[in-house]
């Protein structure tokens, strides 16, 4: 299994924290995005969209984070971590999985683009910052006296929301009021297999 990806991007560290937190012994390839190697004819070759992070597993390859833990949690032997046959409880994963890529990535995503990598205007930052805190009280409200989002074992949706809170600060953003979401983070931590983000 191989695994294309930037070390400071959030989807791919997503992934790469999935592979490890699954026991997937995973090979990882770096694509520099600041080369624009997503843009070279032999990555392209493996995902033509020219995206990261790519997952290959011997003939299939599956690009967009989303799916590739969604792979990953199919593969896995251990069910918990997507169980489809529970539609209600595969139903409250994917639910979480939207929220990380829609409201997270305007709120908490797009800010680290502003502040962290001056890619996009700092006009767009209060914006940003209404809908990280809005999505920071549901999430804080949910994990009342819980260990993890869904149910009493962690799924992939805690991954989810997890790699994208891990770099908050980055975001100048602060959980700092997010006792539950703190007690959480500190959950997932605690996994076999968590393995740190990368920082700029």
């Amino acid at each position: 299994m191989k695994i294309y990806s930037f070390p400071y991007s959030i989807p791919s560290y997503r992934v790469r924290l999935t592979a490890s937190l699954l026991g997937f012994n995973a090979e990882e390839h770096v694509i520099d995005l600041s080369k624009n190697e997503q843009k070279s004819a032999e990555f392209l070759a493996i995902n033509p969209l020219g995206k990261i992070p790519v997952m290959a597993d011997d003939q299939v390859i599956v690009s967009d984070s989303m799916a590739i833990l969604r792979y990953l949690a199919r593969k896995s032997q251990t069910k918990h971590w997507y169980p489809e046959s529970d539609i209600a409880t595969a139903a409250k994963i994917d639910t979480l999985l939207s929220l990380v890529s829609n409201e997270l990535y305007e709120g908490i995503e797009k800010a680290r683009l502003i502040t962290a990598f001056k890619m996009l205007p700092d006009t767009l930052l209060p914006q940003c910052e209404t809908i990280a805190y809005d999505v920071l009280n549901i999430l804080n409200t949910q994990l009342e006296d819980k260990a993890f989002l869904v149910n009493d074992m962690p799924t992939i949706a805690d991954i989810a929301v997890a790699s994208t809170l891990l770099y908050i600060d980055e975001a100048s953003f602060s959980l700092d009021n997010y006792k539950n979401i703190q007690n959480w983070l500190n959950n997932i931590k605690s996994l076999t297999g968590f393995i740190q983000p990368t920082f700029l």
